[in-house]
């Protein structure tokens, strides 16, 4: 190369040389952009992470007033109504209403508005943990403002009421409506608070159990022949064992998805009624959630959690109730981690179940 380029003339050597730094210019370019591209995309993940991060910490900022606000509408409803019971609470309750004032009254002046008749409703059962009964009914002629007011409270009524039709009637001249309405009552099913005091048999209370309910929740008992954890089920899964997860070490289990929807779960006796808080910490390739389910039925109550997909490993708390009534034991699920797709892959540790205020 030395000799070929001796006998080139001055002006293919220049030609040479400037050829050579063009070629390294391009490259060091081409890697320069290549790393403004990472850094950039670097960048848009640490954005991405931190706005998700201010919205976790909003959500946990909401979490306790909407448990309080969630407990305080519970205590109206009840998994064992029947369709009769439930029309005469809603009836009492639209009855009240419907009162100018909240006392009871009894004349027609300390009405808001009248209503004479009540036809039955009809009940659908959705078989998703709640039902809702349907009531259709026809208020006396009665000034504006009135009519107003009592949709107003409607709307406002602890007993989670939705008016799904509303038709005002105005005869000529008249200065009074009448008003046809269909209200809807949803009834919370599983996973609801048990039913007022008054309407329970008296039974003895349970203590709480203390402390974290799962058996071998760190993992840290292995059955190597078995490819299992003790005290832990999986199904269309392959186990293995993973050091140093992000929650500071010690073991953690792997759980890679042989089909879709693969699940691991434990299953405890936990008291009808109990509210209960599950976290754990756990890192997911894919799609994953968290669910509750009732090991008699197989129905997994209401409000699954989804889990962050990526290479980061999150740390995740949920709190849930019981089904049933009496402080009876009910088998559950608790937790159910559910992998969508084949070949997802999900580390999990730290597992902590233990019912609130235990």
């Amino acid at each position: 190369m030395t000799d070929r380029f001796a006998k080139l003339s001055a002006n293919e050597k220049r030609l040479s040389m400037m050829v050579a730094a063009l070629v390294v210019v391009a490259m060091v370019l081409f890697i320069g952009l290549r790393c403004k591209d990472a850094l950039d995309l670097l960048d848009e993940t640490i954005a991405s992470q931190e706005l998700a991060l201010i919205d976790f910490a909003h959500y946990a900022a909401l979490a306790g007033p909407v448990d309080e606000a969630y407990g305080a509408m519970a205590q109206q409803h009840s998994s064992e109504w029947t369709q009769e019971e439930i029309h005469d609470r809603l009836r009492t309750e639209i009855a009240r209403l419907s009162l100018r004032d909240a006392p009871a009254a009894s004349k027609p002046g300390e009405l808001l508005v009248d209503i004479r008749s009540w036809p039955v409703g009809a009940l659908d059962d959705s078989g998703e943990d709640y039902r809702t009964y349907q009531i259709k009914f026809r208020t006396e002629p009665a000034h504006i403002n009135n009519l107003a007011q009592f949709l107003e409270r409607l709307q406002q009524s602890p007993q989670a009421l939705r008016v799904d039709y509303l038709e005002l009637l105005r005869q000529p001249q008249s200065t009074v409506v009448t008003a046809d309405l269909r209200v809807t009552r949803t009834v919370i099913g599983k996973g609801a608070a048990p039913a007022p005091p008054d309407a329970q048999p008296a039974a003895p209370v349970e203590p709480p159990r203390t402390g974290n309910l799962l058996t071998n929740a760190g993992f840290a008992e292995w059955d190597a022949q078995a490819s299992s954890a003790p005290g832990w089920s999986a199904n269309d899964a392959t186990l293995s064992t993973e050091e140093e997860l992000a929650n500071g070490g010690g073991t953690a289990l792997s759980v890679q998805a042989q089909g879709a929807n693969a699940e691991l779960y434990q299953v405890q006796d936990l008291r009808a009624g109990a509210t209960y808080t599950v976290s754990f910490v756990a890192r997911s390739s894919g799609a994953a959630h968290m669910r509750i389910v009732d090991e008699s039925t197989g129905v997994a109550l209401q409000g699954a959690a989804p889990l962050v997909a990526g290479p980061a490993a999150y740390r995740y708390r949920f709190q849930f109730t019981a089904p049933g009534t009496g402080d009876t034991p009910v088998a559950m699920r608790a937790p159910s981690i559910v992998i969508a797709d084949s070949g997802g892959v999900l580390v999990i540790d730290d597992v902590v179940l233990e019912e609130a205020g235990g």
